[in-house]
């Protein structure tokens, strides 16, 4: 009776460790496929922002360039004429600022807006684009952004499918 006492408890023994092996030897694989699915992911998204960043910088260049040619082109299309002809008053450059600014302005014009500003047409024409380049540079980088994260989202749900 004893021995088989005996013969149990050392069966229950190596049951257990047999057991527990095999739950190690579990863990062990699951723990090296999140690490291999890890490193794909990384791998993966890094190539999605490289192509984004150099997408991106490229865009901008262009972008950049578009805008200084416009710049120099003000003269031929806004003509030292089209300056003297042309009266940009107070209130314009007021209403102006204060768009850029994001700014109230008061909703009664006061006389001194009448009046001119100083500022002329070939001066507001070059300011224009130089904010119109500006806002397209910024354009591009939110759909630099938008691009990386659908990027790296997309790598992402692809390993999570393997």
């Amino acid at each position: 009776m004893v021995g088989s006492i005996l013969r149990g408890i050392v069966l229950l023994v190596l049951g257990g460790l047999v057991g527990a092996g095999l739950v190690w030897k579990e863990w062990v694989a699951e723990k090296l496929s999140a690490q291999t699915v890890a490193a794909v992911v990384t791998t993966g998204q890094e190539v999605v922002l490289r192509q984004v960043v150099t997408n991106y910088v490229d865009r901008v260049k262009t972008i950049k360039v578009q805008g200084e040619t416009k710049i120099k082109e003000v003269p031929i299309y806004v003509t030292a004429q089209d300056d003297a002809a042309c009266s940009i008053n107070a209130g314009f450059v007021r209403l102006w600022n204060a768009a850029n600014a994001g700014a109230t302005i008061s909703p009664d014009p006061s006389g001194a807006d009448a009046a001119p500003s100083g500022v002329s047409l070939s001066d507001t024409a070059a300011q224009h684009a130089r904010e119109a380049t500006y806002t397209r540079q910024l354009e591009e980088q939110v759909i630099g952004l938008q691009d990386a994260i659908q990027g790296v989202l997309a790598v992402a749900a692809a390993a999570a499918k393997q």
